[in-house]
């Protein structure tokens, strides 16, 4: 999986190298100033609850962080880690204020971005305790604990969401991925890997047609 995700960074990178070498080689054009009077208004993106790994010891007791800042934690607030694999019935659990639970699909606060596997436990973790407010600075919530029974690991799904700091309002889920356990003898998957190389190769191609047709 490394060396594919690392081939399609190579041709991304080889497509823009190409099209600034095209850029570079047409003829100057005189820069045109921007125009004045004009202010662009940059609105920040959302930090919301993030998930961490702690520890994760092969076979055993796995571990995770959450991080919130710059955002407001509610009651019903939470994250979900997807597909946790060879988990163990019983083993989750979850710091003062917070509640573990466990579903084999879904998430509270959302649909995984992937592939949500119904065979491997999904991990919930919801806030109950006060109203958290974290408009500046941060705080991390460490203990939530699951143990496992394989013995690898692979990336995968999370989802969290949260309340803005400053409109008190329901924030947009954030998701990104996270280590989760896996089989021993797991093999990635080489479907996802070779379609985004098939997509990585036709950009490469669609910029170079578009270099040549602005050269006539």
């Amino acid at each position: 999986m490394k060396v594919s995700k690392l081939l399609i960074t190579t041709l991304l990178c080889v497509g823009v190298a190409s099209v600034a070498d095209a850029r570079h080689k047409r003829p100057h054009r005189p820069h045109r100033p921007k125009p004045t009077g004009v202010v662009t208004v940059v609105t920040p993106a959302h930090h919301t609850l993030t998930p961490s790994v702690a520890a994760a010891p092969p076979g055993g007791v796995w571990s995770y962080n959450a991080d919130l800042t710059s955002g407001e934690l509610q009651a019903g607030d939470g994250f979900t880690i997807f597909d946790f694999g060879g988990y163990v019935s019983g083993s989750i659990a979850a710091p003062v204020d917070w509640t573990p639970s466990t579903a084999l699909t879904g998430s509270p606060f959302g649909a995984s971005s992937g592939v949500d596997d119904p065979a491997l436990t999904n991990l919930t973790f919801t806030y109950t305790g006060a109203t958290m407010n974290r408009a500046f600075g941060a705080t991390t919530f460490m203990g939530f604990n699951a143990n496992t029974t394989f013995t690898a690991q692979v990336s995968d799904d999370w989802r969290s969401q949260d309340h803005d700091a400053m409109s008190h309002l329901l924030a947009t889920p954030a998701n990104s991925t996270i280590l989760v356990p896996a089989p021993a003898n797991h093999v990635p998957d080489g479907g996802p890997t070779a379609a985004l190389l098939g997509l990585a190769l036709a950009g490469v191609e669609a910029m170079r047609r578009l270099i040549r047709a602005r050269k006539v």
